[in-house]
C-alpha cells in the first residue's frame, strides 16, 4: 500500500460520491438506498470491472474513518424522546419487554440456522455468524420509516427500538467473540467493560461540567465547537478501543450515545452539522471502498459462493419472521409481515461483521463478497417488498395525539433557587421551552444563556400533561 497520496483515486472518489445520489434519485420507478448505490458504484469503478481507484494509506483511512463516523452517528441515533413513547409506565415496560423478547427469539433461530448451515458445510464458525444474522440496521430502518411517516407511530418505535437493541447487543457480542478468537480466553476479551467505564466516566464530567463553558457566546461564534467536541469525543474512545484490542467502531458507538444523552435540546442542530460531513464525505467514501474492494470474479469462479446468497437472505428474513409473531397479536398479520421485510433490511452491521469475519479467517474472500452482496439485495429487496405489503391503516403518528395537549403559560416564578440561573442550567420538564421573558415591561427572546432574574414574568410552552410538573418548579 502506497504511503504518498494517490489524488487520482481520491478525485474519482469524491467524482462518483457526488455523482451517485443524482443517479440514484433519477430512478423514480424504485426507492433504492443511497448506500446501496454507493457500494454499487463502488463495484463498478473497482476491483470487479474497470479497477480505476487503488486504495493507499490515505483513502484507507479516510474509509475506516468513514465507518467509525458511521457507527457514531447510529449511536447518535438512539433517541431519548421517543424510547419514552407510552405514556402510562406499564405500557411502556411491556412494549420494551417485547422488543427483548423480539431480540431473543430472534438469537435462538439464527443460532440453530447456523447449526444447520454449518452442518451442510456453508459457514464454520456457528457462534459468530449467529450474531452476525441477529443484527440490524437502524441505519436503514430510521430514514426508511421516516420518509413513509411510520417512526412516530407505536408501531414504528417498536420496531426502532427492536432494530436498537439487535444492533447494541450484536455490536457487543461480535466484538467479544473477535477478541476471543484473536487472544483466547483471557483477560482481554473483557477489556471492552473498561470502554464502557470510561464512556460512563466521560459523561459524568460531561454532563456536570457543561454549564461551565459557554461554546455560544461570540467569541466561540463560527468555530462549530460542538462538531469538534464530537470528533474529539469519538476519537478518545476510538483510540481507546484500539489500545485495549476492542473493535473501534463499538468505542465510536458509544460515543454517539453519549451524545445522545447529553444534547437533549441542542442534538437537532448539531446532529444536522455533523451529518454534513459524514454523508457529504466521510460515508460515502467507506461504501464506495466497500464495493471497490468487492472482487465479483471470486463469486462467479466459485459457484457455491453464488449460492450462498439466495440461502442467506432465506435465513435473514426467517431470523426476523419469527420473533414478528408477537406483533401479530398485538398489531395484526399486516404489520407482522411487514415488519419481518423492513427489519430483514441489512446495512452497516453486516458489512461491519463480515469484515471483521474476513480478517478472523472465518470466511474466505468469496464469502466474504457474497455477504457484501447480500447485504445490497437485501437492502433493495425487503425495503420494496415492505412497500408492496404494509397498510398505514389502524397506526396514529405519536406526534399528532398530541397536537391539542399542548399548554402556553404565562407565569411569575416564585421559586428563589432558579433566580440568577441561566435557562441551560435549569433541568426544565420534557419538551418545555420558555419563549419569551417579561421584564420590567420589556419582552426579551431568551437564548439558553439568559438568566432568570426575580420578578420576571414567563411566557412558557409545552406538554399540557407536564404543565403541573413545570408549575411545581417555577413555585418552588
Amino acid at each position: 500500500m502506497a504511503t504518498t497520496i494517490n489524488f487520482d483515486s481520491l478525485l474519482i472518489l469524491t467524482i462518483f460520491a457526488f455523482i451517485t445520489p443524482i443517479f440514484v434519485n433519477s430512478i423514480k420507478k424504485f426507492k433504492i438506498p443511497f448506500v446501496v448505490g454507493e457500494i454499487f458504484v463502488g463495484i463498478i469503478i473497482g476491483k470487479s470491472f474497470f479497477n480505476l481507484v487503488h486504495e493507499d494509506v490515505w483513502i484507507s483511512f479516510l474509509s475506516h474513518l468513514g465507518l467509525a463516523y458511521l457507527m457514531f452517528l447510529s449511536g447518535l441515533e438512539i433517541d431519548i424522546d421517543r424510547v419514552k413513547f407510552a405514556k402510562e409506565k406499564k405500557k411502556a415496560f411491556s412494549q420494551i419487554l417485547m422488543c427483548f423478547l423480539m431480540f431473543g427469539i430472534s438469537l435462538i433461530i439464527s443460532y440453530l440456522s447456523a447449526l444447520f448451515l454449518h452442518k451442510l458445510g456453508i459457514i464454520n464458525n456457528t457462534l459468530f455468524i449467529s450474531f452476525l444474522f441477529t443484527a440490524s440496521a437502524p441505519g436503514l430502518i430510521v430514514p426508511f420509516l421516516k420518509e413513509r411517516k411510520v417512526l412516530n407511530t407505536e408501531y414504528g418505535q417498536v420496531l426502532l427500538i427492536y432494530t436498537l437493541i439487535c444492533e447494541f447487543v450484536c455490536l457487543i457480542s461480535l466484538t467479544l467473540i473477535s477478541s476471543t478468537i484473536t487472544h483466547g480466553l483471557t483477560y482481554k476479551n473483557f477489556l471492552f467493560i473498561l470502554l464502557f467505564v470510561l464512556a460512563f466516566i466521560i459523561f459524568k464530567i460531561i454532563d456536570r461540567t457543561s454549564h461551565i463553558f459557554d461554546f455560544s457566546s461570540s467569541f466561540f461564534s463560527n468555530l462549530h465547537m460542538g462538531v469538534r467536541a464530537a470528533f474529539a469525543l469519538m476519537l478518545i474512545l476510538v483510540t481507546v478501543s484500539d489500545k485495549i484490542g476492542t473493535e473501534v467502531i463499538l468505542g465510536s458507538f458509544l460515543a454517539g450515545v453519549i451524545f445522545t444523552f447529553i444534547l437533549d435540546k441542542q442534538k437537532e442542530e448539531l446532529k444536522y452539522e455533523l451529518d454534513i460531513l459524514g454523508y457529504g464525505f466521510l460515508i460515502p467514501i467507506f461504501f464506495i471502498m466497500v464495493g471497490v474492494n468487492l472482487d465479483l470474479s471470486s463469486i462467479i469462479q466459485n459457484p457455491k459462493a453464488l449460492l450462498k446468497i439466495p440461502i442467506f437472505l432465506i435465513v435473514i428474513f426467517i431470523v426476523k419472521a419469527f420473533p414478528a409473531i408477537l406483533m401479530y397479536f398485538k398489531y395484526g398479520f399486516n404489520k407482522a409481515v411487514s415488519a419481518a421485510l423492513i427489519t430483514s433490511g441489512q446495512l452497516s452491521l453486516l458489512i461491519v461483521g463480515a469484515q471483521m469475519a474476513y480478517n478472523l479467517k472465518i470466511i474466505n474472500n468469496s464469502d466474504y463478497s457474497a455477504v457484501i452482496l447480500t447485504t445490497v439485495i437485501s437492502c433493495i429487496l425487503f425495503p420494496l417488498c415492505f412497500d408492496a405489503v404494509f397498510k398505514s391503516n389502524d397506526i396514529t403518528s405519536l406526534e399528532n395525539s398530541s397536537i391539542d395537549k399542548i399548554s402556553v403559560l404565562e407565569i411569575v416564578p416564585m421559586n428563589e433557587d432558579l433566580f440568577d440561573k441561566s435557562l441551560k442550567e435549569i433541568d426544565f420538564p420534557h419538551r418545555f421551552r420558555v419563549f419569551i421573558i417579561i421584564r420590567n415591561g420589556i419582552e426579551i427572546l431568551p437564548t439558553g444563556d439568559t438568566k432568570i432574574l426575580k420578578g420576571d414574568r414567563l411566557i412558557i410552552g409545552g406538554l399540557a400533561e407536564k404543565s403541573e410538573d413545570i408549575l411545581k418548579l417555577l413555585n418552588g
